[in-house]
């Protein structure tokens, strides 16, 4: 049969009655028999997402090599695109977070190519001590023909709980012909945080 609830027995004990023992013993809420205010022990509002900021490349990118994106990285303000919070910061190149938490982050990039076999990389790179070293967790490759754009993306979920070392940045590896694409108008190559919750 399903849950009931049974009445006050006079004490101000209410007693839950599961569904035929299949969800456990049955349970009893004690309700003071005075006058106030009850107080929940959580926040029922929490367990939405939290924080929403997408950053994207406003230049076209071709320095062949590896190097790191310092330059022409914005948050997105064309028509119906907007940032919900401001949790991650960013300053010659380093993504920094002003709150602990799990975040997915999502990266996705355009590359366009003028010469055959050419290819256009993008990594993702983090640190512990604030650069002073880092590791690459990961990366996108295209290569592709002359006169064509290939896209491709990736996500990450980061565990931030040292928001003063722990910081992220992108990096390119391009040879003769590649390009990563970037755009002050469109969204092309773009690097989306999303707070989850609490770690």
């Amino acid at each position: 049969m399903p849950g009931q609830i049974k009445i006050d027995d006079g004490s101000g004990n209410y007693t839950v009655l599961t569904n035929g023992g299949s969800l456990g013993s049955d349970k009893t809420i004690t309700i003071p028999n005075t006058t106030g205010t009850m107080a929940l022990t959580s926040d029922i509002s929490a367990g939405g997402l939290e924080s929403a900021q997408q950053w994207a490349s406003t230049a076209n990118i071709t320095t062949t090599g590896v190097n790191i994106i310092t330059t022409n990285l914005a948050n997105q303000t064309e028509e119906f695109l907007g940032n919900m919070g401001s949790l991650v910061s960013e300053s010659s190149g380093q993504f920094s977070f002003s709150e602990t938490g799990y975040y997915l982050l999502i990266v996705a990039h355009a590359s366009q190519f003028s010469t055959d076999n050419a290819y256009a990389q993008l990594y993702v790179s983090a640190t512990s001590d604030n650069f002073a070293t880092e590791n690459r967790v990961g990366y996108q490759q295209s290569r592709g023909k002359a006169s064509t754009t290939q896209t491709s993306s990736n996500t990450y979920i980061l565990d931030v709980t040292d928001t003063v070392n722990q910081k992220i940045r992108f990096k390119t590896d391009i040879t003769s012909g590649g390009t990563v694409a970037g755009s002050s108008n469109d969204n092309i190559t773009t690097f989306t945080f999303m707070k989850l919750g609490d770690t």
